[in-house]
């Protein structure tokens, strides 16, 4: 079994899964827009909004889609994903790319339960948990406490 995280945008799928990719070094997202659907069997009118779209990410993928036409986007956010990093290099790179132009719930520090932990909710409207622990089985405070 396997967890994967699905997001909803409101016309902004490619732009954000590609903003992803850059951001996390993964290779161009794989996407299929309504109009490509076999038989034109989705809503007409989608233009070019994405009906599935995925993201590798190592041995996980981030798969996500635009709403259809006249479909309501649910209130932001629409999902929160959690990045486990392995540095704290890494997670501090990667909050500050993802929160430009977005709003930070929780900033980026250590805490009692990890080296760096941060929250955010990008410009895209999809809510981020950095994390960079020591891994599980082991202390997870932040250096300067060891």
């Amino acid at each position: 079994m396997r967890i994967e995280p699905y997001l909803y945008f409101d016309g902004t799928c490619a732009d954000a899964l590609a903003t992803y990719a850059r951001i996390l070094g993964a290779p161009a997202p794989e996407l299929m827009r309504y109009d490509e659907a076999p038989g034109n069997a989705c809503t007409a009118g989608a233009g070019a909004r994405i009906m599935h779209a995925c993201l590798a990410l190592g041995d996980a993928q981030l798969m996500a889609s635009d709403v259809p036409p006249g479909m309501p986007l649910p209130a932001a956010p629409h999902a929160f994903v959690n990045l486990g990093v392995d540095s704290v290099d890494e997670a501090e790179r990667i909050f500050a790319a993802l929160s430009d132009g977005g709003t930070v719930r929780v900033p980026m520090a250590p805490s009692f339960f990890a080296e760096r932990f941060g929250m955010l909710v990008d410009r895209f409207g999809t809510g981020w948990m950095v994390l960079h622990t020591r891994g599980c089985g082991e202390a997870a405070m932040p250096e300067h406490a060891a």
